[in-house]
């Protein structure tokens, strides 16, 4: 009898009694039968975590922070010591960044690497720290990025030379970017969250192949700053316009929250708004970008509601010298517009003195995302 041949209820018995994200993905790595028999345990856990800023960039350990249960663990990533600036992904890669702007990708789950050049100067603001509203995201063969003005592009293909071209019809003194999200379908999209205008690339020329321009959307009051959240597939697109980030669980009845949806195959007919609720699925929303995760009835994921991570400072003397920064995790139910916080337990106890980096949402997996 091999490994492979092992009893079912065996195998799901040990899947029981483990307890770390990375540990039950390397089970599940191990193979078919394996991973047949601890999918039940396997959905309970597929659940996002959050990746928090740390202070101590020398260290190889790095927080992670599990909606599921309220814990925070520290693993191993040693890839990240001397990254001022890690910025996660749902794929399970990480852009890690330093002060002087030296990039990597990284994943925390396999260890695996990507080289990548130096980030643009234009990374850097006034007094040389990095943007902490730097986005991104990866294709197979590509990763875009953006500080907020334009956007680039670095092909990741074997025998190409690494280096950091501007995305062509997206103008670094024009075009505003606040989140990327590459699609299946070979496409980038960039998004403007104030204005809510959508750029659609295409991941093999790096060119601008369409544009949709924000829904028609009436503010109740003019004082009122819509934000904008993508979601992507190869099917459709999903716009969240809010009025606030959901961050410290309340809801004014006068602010505004709606839901609209695209054809990816058919951008050109621009937005319609949903009409009932988004079904068995939620969304997780950082400052990087949204992304749907499925609410299977087992993983403590609520269906229909928006999961939003931030962050805020917060001052602990009387001169404003002690500044710290407070992660924020809220939950929105766009049925009824309530909401939770959920930022009251082991979450309320982690703080980070650099209270200008956010917080991103990442999936576990050993699955290499390419």
């Amino acid at each position: 009898m091999g490994w492979s041949d092992l009893p079912g209820d065996l195998i799901s018995g040990i899947a029981d009694r483990i307890t770390e994200h990375a540990d039950l993905a390397r089970f599940r790595s191990v193979c078919p039968s394996w991973r047949s028999a601890s999918e039940a345990h396997a959905a309970r856990r597929r659940v996002p975590l959050l990746l928090l800023p740390t202070q101590g960039y020398s260290r190889v350990n790095r927080r992670l922070w599990s909606l599921a249960d309220d814990s925070v663990a520290e693993i191993p990533v040693p890839a990240a010591r001397g990254r001022s600036f890690l910025f996660a992904s749902p794929r399970g890669w990480t852009l890690g960044v330093a002060n002087d702007l030296a990039a990597t990708l990284l994943h925390p789950f396999t260890g695996a690497l990507e080289s990548l050049p130096a980030l643009p100067p234009s990374f850097h603001d006034d007094n040389q720290r990095i943007l902490r509203d730097t986005v991104w995201d990866r294709s197979p063969d590509a990763v875009v990025v953006s500080s907020g003005k334009g956007a680039f592009f670095c092909r990741l293909l074997p025998g190409d030379g690494r280096s950091w071209s501007p995305v062509a019809g997206c103008s670094q003194a024009a075009d505003r970017v606040s989140s990327i999200t590459y699609c299946d379908d070979g496409t980038f999209y960039l998004l403007d969250k104030r204005a809510g205008k959508v750029t659609a690339v295409d991941g093999a020329t790096f060119a601008v192949v369409a544009a949709i321009e924000p829904p028609d959307l009436t503010m109740p009051n003019s004082w009122l700053v819509p934000e904008s959240t993508l979601v992507a597939s190869s099917a459709e697109l999903l716009l969240i316009v809010r009025t606030q980030l959901v961050d410290r669980g309340y809801f004014d009845s006068k602010r505004v929250l709606k839901v609209y949806r695209a054809d990816a195959q058919s951008l050109a007919a621009g937005w319609s708004e949903v009409a009932g609720d988004m079904g068995d699925r939620a969304v997780f929303v950082d400052h990087l970008r949204g992304f749907c995760v499925e609410a299977n009835g087992v993983n403590g994921v609520r269906r229909n509601c928006v999961y939003v991570a931030s962050s805020h400072e917060m001052v602990n003397d009387d001169y404003g010298l002690d500044v710290w920064g407070r992660y924020t995790v809220s939950v929105l139910d766009l049925a009824d517009l309530t909401t939770q916080d959920l930022s009251l337990g082991n979450l309320l106890d982690c703080m980070c003195g650099r209270f200008w980096q956010w917080p991103s949402w990442c999936m576990p997996n050993l699955t290499d995302p390419n």
